[in-house]
């Protein structure tokens, strides 16, 4: 007999590219307004909502998009399975090595580029978890783990699923993996052009450990210890001058 069961075929490359785009334009939008069109600094208040109802949203527009219309399995995004504790372990190594990279790095990249104080925004936000202790661990909790790491980082391993299953060539998911660590460095263009490269280095750096291992937990855990560690310095630094 004839099986005639429906073949499910590998969607296409229209639905992989729009599947990207439907997650690479939202975060083109938020960079543009936050730091290009809007005219007023963003409040304490928005520092932590930003970052949880944007980040958090997204978190479930990716997820949709990954096992609707592109028909993939959440494990190709390395979120399941088991070796937490291993995640956990190699992310923090990981984490600590880009402080250790940022380091010895940051001199020469002041040489080269004229380093860029830190923003209103930033600086605000620093003197405000600094003198509230709930602000400090609401920031370094869910605002970190979930706005910003968890966020970006499913944001990165799912636009480069999109663009491997387009670009299939060892050539051409390398341009991809280079492409993707260029825009994540541009994204934070406001904090400077050696921030653009540093930032860019460590995304490249990151890619290639999702291409090599197919994990994003570690990769979580590395952006969180990277953030948590440098706002940790910046509010004892803070409290060291008040």
């Amino acid at each position: 007999m004839l099986n005639t069961r429906p073949v499910t075929e590998k969607p296409g490359t229209l639905i992989q590219l729009s599947a990207a785009m439907a997650v690479l334009l939202p975060m083109a939008g938020l960079t543009v307004w936050m730091y290009l069109l809007r005219d007023s600094s963003p409040g304490l208040l928005e520092f932590f909502l930003g970052p949880l109802l944007f980040g958090g949203g997204m978190i479930f527009w990716i997820l949709y998009l990954h096992v609707g219309p592109c028909r993939d399995h959440l494990s190709s995004l390395g979120l399941l399975g088991h070796g937490w504790w291993r995640d956990i372990a190699v992310g923090t190594v990981l984490g600590s090595a880009f402080l250790a990279l940022k380091a010895v790095t940051q001199p020469l990249l002041n040489r080269l580029f004229a380093p860029r104080p830190p923003s209103q925004e930033i600086i605000q936000l620093i003197e405000g978890v600094s003198q509230d202790p709930c602000l400090l661990a609401l920031w370094l909790g869910p605002v970190v783990w979930i706005g910003i790491a968890g966020f970006e980082e499913l944001w990165r391993v799912f636009i480069l699923r999109r663009l491997w299953n387009v670009f299939t060539s060892p050539a051409g998911q390398w341009a991809v993996l280079l492409f993707v660590s260029a825009l994540v460095g541009l994204a934070h263009a406001y904090q400077g052009p050696a921030a653009i490269v540093s930032i860019g280095i460590k995304s490249v750096l990151m890619a290639w450990y999702f291409k090599s291992s197919g994990r994003c937990r570690p990769l979580i855990v590395a952006h969180a210890v990277y953030d948590s560690v440098q706002i940790v310095m910046a509010v004892v630094a803070m409290r060291g001058y008040s």
